[in-house]
Parts: structure tokens; sequence; C-alpha cells
């Protein structure tokens, strides 16, 4: 509420006594405001107006000579309004939980993965009986260990590597989906290395969609110029991406290839991903992209719909789109139709 209304306190409590709605404080007013809160009166220019119906009540603390509450009526009409608003508050902040835990959800996830992955690799090449022994030797028989054992220690590496990077884009996302991302400033943004960005955010994924026979082949070209570069924000790009791929590989049919290319001299600049994967009807094509919403074949097949708003919402904040085409015939496979599909990426014009 703005001081400018006259209304310098407000609450809005639910059937249950639960605060939904607050603003103002009640360090500046007399203690009869706080002794008799749920009561009607006038003291030292102030009023308090107190309803309470089976929905829930409200309370405000208003200027005396505010024009808006004088007379009964108006007090019972501007109150019966903030009561209505309970049910849409409480609907939009159970919506927003959800939406919320189920990011964290996948955040726990792949932190259990990183910490299996490194325990089950390390334990390879480090013995609980060094753990036990001063640093020093502790280091030696480490260094030796990974001496001994060079291409167990690069697997090792790597695979820790690719957990660190899907960790990174969960902790982006995060920022994103709780609203504390913001529209991208310049300052946020800066040439990169498309072709760098995609080989680090697709190796993560390479082993898990090779045990479905899936093969991704990233074709953009190698840098030569600046100009083959992309101007963004490297945290949302990574977020984008990542979310983009792990989608991808949800619904890709097996057996098949996840083709990733660029047209870096277009304007704008277009990144695009192109794989066999569940069907997405031409009216699904932008629906696909709104909050806990799946395609009608998709149905089933993965969890909560939320990882392309993701996609779209972290592109916006830095000025770029995402869209999807579908074409190609319908094939059946494992119960679920299956059709080329591509998703292209256009980047903010410099």
């Amino acid at each position: 509420m703005q001081e400018e209304t006259g209304v310098i306190l407000f609450e809005l409590w639910d059937s249950e006594d639960k605060l939904v709605g607050h603003t103002g404080e009640l360090d500046q007013f007399p203690q009869s405001f706080i002794t008799k809160a749920e009561e009607n009166f006038r003291e030292n220019g102030f009023r308090n107006i107190y309803r309470k119906t089976d929905q829930g009540s409200v309370r405000l603390i208003v200027r005396d000579d505010d024009q808006t509450f004088q007379g009964t009526k108006w007090v019972n009409r501007g109150c019966q309004i903030y009561l209505s608003l309970i049910p849409q508050l409480k609907q939009l902040e159970k919506s927003q939980r959800q939406h919320f835990d189920s990011i964290i959800k996948r955040f726990a996830h792949n932190l259990i993965k990183f910490q299996i992955r490194f325990k089950g690799n390390f334990s390879r090449l480090i013995s609980d009986n060094a753990r036990s022994r001063p640093f020093s030797e502790f280091q030696e028989e480490v260094k030796r260990m990974i001496e001994s054992n060079t291409s167990i220690a690069a697997q090792d590496v790597c695979q820790i590597s690719h957990r660190a990077v899907d960790l990174d884009a969960q902790i982006e996302t995060l920022g994103i989906i709780s609203g504390y991302a913001d529209v991208s400033s310049a300052e946020n943004k800066i040439k990169v290395s498309l072709q760098k960005t995609i080989y680090r955010l697709v190796n993560p994924f390479v082993d898990e969609l090779r045990g479905r026979g899936i093969i991704i082949n990233n074709s953009i070209p190698s840098v030569v110029t600046g100009e083959d570069k992309v101007l963004v924000d490297p945290t949302l790009l990574n977020a984008a991406v990542w979310q983009l791929l792990d989608n991808i590989s949800k619904y890709a049919r097996d057996n098949s290839q996840i083709d990733i290319t660029a047209d870096l001299r277009a304007l704008p600049q277009k990144l695009e991903f192109s794989m066999i994967s569940v069907r997405i009807d031409e009216d699904e094509k932008e629906l696909i992209f709104l909050e806990r919403k799946k395609g009608r074949h998709a149905k089933g097949k993965a969890e909560n719909g939320i990882g392309l708003f993701i996609v779209k919402k972290a592109l916006s904040l830095m000025g770029a789109k995402i869209y999807a085409l579908s074409e190609g015939e319908d094939k059946d496979y494992k119960d679920f139709k299956y059709s080329k599909n591509r998703f292209v990426i256009e980047f903010e014009k410099r």
C-alpha cells in the first residue's frame, strides 16, 4: 500500500488465521492499536478498521481524514474486495511454491548424483587408510595412485567436471525461477564462443545418452573472428542451454541423433537443435513454453513441464527468443509418437 492512499497498515488473514498479505509496521502507533487489533476505533488521527467473514479477516489502519473509507458502506465494500483476493493469493502462493519445489527437487537430485559420482570415482584412487594418515602422507599416496592409474584419473576428473557444470546450471536456474534474475544489463553481456559453450554444456549428457544409443553431433563452426561469437549474458545462456538439453534428452527417441548447428553470420544469429523426439503438434508450439504445460503426446513421459518455461524465461531476460518447429511423418516407438523437431534460438541483434 502506498502512503498517499491514506492506508498506513494492511493485514489480510485467511480463515485459518494464516497471514496472506501485509504491509506497514505498528511501532509508530499507540499501544491501543496492538491490544485492540480486532476492533473498530479512532485515536490520534488514525482509524483501526477490522472486518471478518468466513473467508478470513482484514485489518486496515488509515488516516482519519482519508476519504476512501468514509462511511460504513465504503468500508465494507473496500474490505470485501480485499477479502475476495484471499483465494487468488493462496493459489498463486501454492503455484509458485510448486514451481520452486520442482527446481529444488531437481537441484537436490543433481547434488546427490554429484556426491555419488564423487565418492565412487575417488574411492578408486584414495583408500580409507590414506585418509587416516597425516596430510603429507595422504597427498603422496594420492599422487602415486594417480600416476599409476592415469586413465582412471582422467575419466574421474572429466566426470566430476561434468557434474560441476550440471550444478552450476541448476544454481543459475534457481535464480531465474525464484525471481532473483532480472533483465540482463549491457554490463552482463560479453562475446563468447558458441562452439566452446555448447561443447562444455553438452559433454555431461554424452555418456548418459550414449547408453540409449543417442549421439550428439555439435556442428557449430570454430571461432575464427570476433564476428563468429555471440553477445550474451553467459549465466543466462548456460541455464537456458542446459535446461534445453535436459529437456531434449528426456524426449529424444532412442537410437537417434541430436544435431546442433548455428548460423553465426545471420541477423539475428541463430542456434538450432534438431532431433527425432516426441511429436509437437502445430497448436502446441507456444503452449509447451508455458509454466507446467506439456504437449499432449508427452503425457507420462517426463516430469512437470517446467523446463522449457525456464529456457524461454532465461533467454528473454537477455533479449533472445526461442521457438519450436515440427516436421516429418509420425512414427510410433514404445507407445509414443515421434517426429523430427527443431528448437531455434535467435540471439539479440547486435
